[in-house]
């Protein structure tokens, strides 16, 4: 009985140390993305607070887990005054891993 709950544990740990990491790879990709969909400079950076991602299930009637990327970008204008722009992005997990970002596909942008 003390192997199942063991092997039951490090099946939970494992999936969810496997969900975070998954999390971290569409933040990174969505980051990659953004930057080439609104042609913003090599450089940008973005806090963890400027991007947040939400996995929901895929509508129904079709596979898989669709996660929901919403990223705030800060800027000014001429005068000095803060512009403040939150763009969603749509990911679709296609791939068999996690781990990729070749796993993942964007399905709209707005």
């Amino acid at each position: 009985m003390k192997k199942i709950a063991f092997i039951l544990m490090t099946l939970l740990i494992v999936s969810c140390a496997t969900e975070n990491k998954s999390d971290e790879v569409v933040r990174d990709l969505a980051k990659k993305d953004i930057i080439e969909k609104m042609d913003l400079p090599e450089g940008t950076k973005f806090n963890d607070q400027d991007v947040e991602v939400t996995e929901t299930q895929a509508a129904e009637g079709s596979l898989g887990v669709v996660y929901i990327v919403k990223i705030t970008i800060k800027s000014q204008d001429r005068e000095g005054n803060e512009v403040i722009k939150t763009h969603t992005m749509n990911y679709k997990k296609v791939g068999d891993g996690s781990l990729s970002a070749k796993d993942y596909e964007l399905i709209s942008f707005e």
